[in-house]
């Protein structure tokens, strides 16, 4: 009974508790989104995979064996698979259909390979950020489980972009 409670008598305790929920304080106004919020995220990471697709189509004819291409490949396709999702998610949300995706590959790459790969890396990362602000307001369990499929995805990804960077050095 008494080591339940114990914090309430412990000054340090107290001191980290009240720092502790000042930085909780910050950290929800940058974590929580409304489920608009959301929506517009969602809308605007259609595009987002779509970049990213096109973008890995340029790593692949960068990358110098076939191994790198087809982890590289594995990853586009997933790119794509999400980029439906979202799609599907939005239009569960809104009603509305988002129009085809216009963007077009041509684009010139003037970086390197190695500059490329850690570009992809850091936008992996960015991705698993923007998804787990979008999770946090999914209503339902499919939706829930398809965004973080779609996260647990990106992660992967990171991990293969980071083995490949660590692979060329």
């Amino acid at each position: 009974m008494y080591l339940n409670h114990y914090h309430m008598y412990d000054p340090y305790y107290q001191d980290y508790e009240l720092s502790y929920r000042n930085h909780e304080s910050q950290l929800d106004s940058e974590e929580i989104i409304t489920l608009n919020q959301a929506i517009s995220l969602i809308k605007q990471s259609v595009g987002d995979e779509k970049e990213d697709e096109l973008f890995y189509d340029i790593l692949i004819k960068q990358a110098p064996t076939n191994k790198e291409k087809d982890i590289i490949k594995s990853i586009r396709d997933d790119e794509r698979k999400h980029n439906q999702i979202l799609r599907n998610l939005y239009y569960e949300f809104t009603g509305e259909m988002l129009p085809d995706d216009t963007l077009s590959n041509d684009s010139k790459m003037n970086m390197d390979y190695q500059s490329n790969l850690e570009k992809a890396l850091f936008g992996e990362l960015n991705a698993v950020t923007k998804y787990r602000k979008i999770l946090g307001t999914m209503p339902s369990g499919d939706s829930y489980t398809l965004l973080m499929s779609i996260m647990t995805d990106e992660l992967r990804h990171a991990i293969k972009y980071n083995f490949l960077i660590n692979n060329t050095k």
